[in-house]
């Protein structure tokens, strides 16, 4: 299934420190309906820096999807500086049960030698 939505890469206008947040709007043809229940999202810091999804913890983000626009929290332990530039992916729906079975490449999806 990979990655439900990306932004495109933002500038950082004003310093974020860890523990504070950023606004970003939804990426096209997303809503906070589509991005809810999603999983295993992430920031990539400068193209170089990958932080996942996480309710809390040292190294992460978290992801809080309001009606008009997703609130960023970083949990990264590192300031994000004025110029730096962002992009946020918006993970995966997981699978409800086998009867949503499809045969692909995906971590859950059925392929030989996982039947």
């Amino acid at each position: 299934m990979g990655t439900m939505a990306t932004t495109p890469v933002i500038s950082i206008t004003t310093a974020v420190p860890n523990a504070g947040t950023l606004t970003v709007a939804y990426p096209a043809g997303s809503t906070q309906a589509s991005l809810q229940a999603t999983t295993g999202g992430s920031a990539s810091l400068n193209s170089n820096d990958t932080f996942p999804q996480a309710a809390s913890g040292a190294g992460t983000v978290a992801f809080t999807f309001g009606a008009s626009n997703i609130t960023v929290t970083t949990h990264t332990g590192v300031t994000w500086a004025v110029g730096d530039m962002l992009r946020f992916g918006f993970g995966i729906n997981n699978r409800l049960g086998s009867y949503n079975l499809t045969i692909g490449t995906e971590y859950n999806q059925a392929k030989a030698g996982n039947l």
